[in-house]
């Protein structure tokens, strides 16, 4: 087990206990051929990439040991992914204090290259500061799955509801992979995984190429257990074209009979081009 040692004051540059673990590329059967090694090299890319929600979880394992479980339900984040992580990088985890937030605490953790580089930033505050919003509307999943088109849409902005739960026998190499054994896990689901099912959603409603998860804002408003139905609801917010990609933003629910679990604005590229440039995806 790792052991995190708060510190004991949590003043505005405070460096926090940094870890390490070797990438582990665990989307390559995703269905998303950016994670396959030829689909990727064709796109400028090393090889098939580190999904974006995995170094998400590698970073939220300073979040959570620092803030403590109660982050889960009251905390809010966003991650920034700058450069993919290749399976077998080593990932440099570090973390420090950037700014208060009233009576609360907000940090900075950077997963870092072997250079040194800053490859992803999640940011994180507790508490957070929530936005009062209805969820998205059920819907049908669609079959076959939409087009993923800007035409499309922009036609039809709501996604079909995805219905899924985390299998408690799955937990153990869940954790592992990500290097996290936080004690809170025992008994409630990740927030890789269920930032995970932001992904999932758009893979079950559009027919996809490869694309690139870019960045997301996570609200923590609760918890789930293992083998608890959850289900995810979207719908778009906004498209956009930059240097030849196609960008949406959409706007993910997830809860469990009727109880929010988390809210994320999730950045994609949907459609990349046929020349990527690799710093933009």
């Amino acid at each position: 087990m790792h052991e995190f040692i708060r510190p004991t004051a949590l003043t505005v540059g405070t460096k926090l206990p940094s870890h390490s673990i070797i990438a582990i590329n665990d989307a390559v059967d995703s269905g998303n051929p950016i994670h396959e090694d030829s689909h990727a090299r064709r796109h400028g890319f090393g090889s098939g990439l580190v999904p974006g929600v995995t170094v998400y979880g590698y970073c939220m394992r300073t979040v959570v040991a620092l803030f403590g479980p109660e982050f889960l339900s009251a905390g809010v984040s966003s991650v920034q992914l700058r450069q993919p992580f290749y399976a077998g990088e080593h990932v440099s985890v570090n973390g420090s204090v950037v700014d208060g937030m009233g009576d609360g605490t907000s940090i900075e953790v950077v997963a870092g290259g072997v250079a040194g580089e800053a490859r992803a930033i999640v940011r994180a505050a507790f508490p957070g500061v929530r936005r009062a919003l209805e969820p998205p509307p059920r819907a049908p999943l669609p079959s076959p799955r939409r087009p993923a088109t800007p035409e499309g849409l922009r036609a039809e902005r709501v996604f079909g509801t995805l219905e899924c739960s985390f299998a408690a026998a799955d937990g153990p190499g869940f954790l592992a992979a990500l290097g996290d054994d936080h004690a809170c896990y025992r008994d409630v689901v990740h927030p890789a995984w269920l930032l995970r099912q932001a992904n999932i959603v758009l893979d079950r409603n559009l027919a996809l190429g490869p694309w690139v998860h870019v960045a997301s804002e996570v609200e923590h408003l609760g918890t789930v257990r293992p083998g608890e139905r959850i289900e995810v609801r979207a719908e778009v917010l906004e498209l956009y074209a930059r240097k030849g990609h196609d960008y949406a933003d959409i706007d993910v629910w997830l809860g469990s009979a009727g109880r929010p679990l988390m809210r994320v604005k999730h950045r994609a590229i949907y459609r990349l081009a046929a020349a990527p440039d690799r710093a933009t995806a």
